[in-house]
C-alpha cells in the first residue's frame, strides 16, 4: 500500500489511483482527502498535522514507502492557475518529504478537464524537489 494526498475532489479519484498502480504497483493505494490538498498543507498547520498522522499510519501499519500530493485544475480549496498548483505542489512534496515517513514523494497535477497528469516533481528523502516529464494517462 502507499499514502496518498489527494483533494477530496472526486474527480482525480480513478485517475490518480491508477497512476499509483501503474507506477507504484500497489493494489490499493490508501487515500488522505484534504480540500485544497496543495495549499492546504502549506498553510494550514491543524490539517499539516492531521495529514502526518494518517500518513504514519499508512506507513507504520500498513508499510506505505510512498505518497503522492495532488493539485488539480478547477479546485475550489485552493482556486489558483494552474502555475500556481505546480508550485504549491513542489513546495507541499518538499515539506512532505523533509518529515522523513516516507521514502519517496511525488508530486501531481491533474488536468480534470482532459484527465490529463502532469509529474510536477519527485523526492526521496529530504532531497529537494526535481522536476519531472508531463504524464498522459
Amino acid at each position: 500500500p502507499m499514502a496518498s494526498t489527494r483533494c477530496m475532489d472526486g474527480r482525480c479519484q480513478a485517475t490518480v489511483g491508477e497512476w499509483c498502480r501503474q507506477h507504484f504497483g500497489v493494489a490499493y493505494p490508501d487515500t488522505i482527502t484534504i480540500a485544497g490538498a496543495d495549499g492546504v498543507l502549506l498553510t494550514n498547520e491543524a490539517e499539516w498535522e492531521r495529514a502526518l498522522a494518517m500518513g504514519r499510519i499508512s506507513a507504520e501499519k500498513h508499510g506505505s514507502s510512498q505518497a503522492v500530493v495532488v493539485g488539480h485544475s478547477g479546485c475550489d480549496g485552493f482556486v489558483t492557475t494552474p502555475e500556481g498548483h505546480q508550485e504549491a505542489v513542489r513546495s507541499a512534496v518538499a515539506k512532505l518529504a523533509s518529515a522523513g515517513i516516507f521514502d519517496t514523494v511525488v508530486g501531481l497535477y491533474h488536468d480534470v478537464d482532459t484527465d490529463q497528469l502532469t509529474e510536477v516533481c519527485r523526492a526521496h528523502g529530504t532531497k529537494a524537489a526535481v522536476p519531472m516529464a508531463t504524464l498522459a494517462l
